[in-house]
């Protein structure tokens, strides 16, 4: 469980990282982009996190949302290069389902 804790923090403070640098939302500035591949292994591998979700961000991003069976999740945007960044993560995820009858 302290592993969890810890590996949690390193996270949180790589977010930290990437907001702080990137104050212009618009511009998408973060400063620990990486590799998509590496990104997404180190998601994998450290926190057992897998795509969940995706959305196009017009023509010059994607962004991604991998979620954990324990709630662990993180979005991050990947840019036409291919550079990977996060920006934000959390825990406790839960999807909802919206009933058929109900209109979205």
């Amino acid at each position: 469980m302290a592993r969890k804790s810890l590996l949690g923090w390193v996270k949180t403070l790589v977010l930290a990282g990437a907001l702080a640098a990137g104050t212009n939302a618009a511009s998408a500035q973060y400063q620990y982009c990486v590799e998509h591949g590496d990104l997404v292994a180190h998601l994998t591998e450290n926190f057992q996190e897998r795509q969940f979700a995706f959305g196009l961000i017009g023509q010059v991003a994607i962004m991604e949302v991998f979620v954990a069976e324990t709630g662990s999740w993180t979005i991050i945007v990947t840019d036409v290069a291919g550079r990977s960044c996060i920006v934000a993560a959390g825990e406790h995820w839960e999807n909802v389902v919206i009933p058929a009858d109900q209109d979205a």
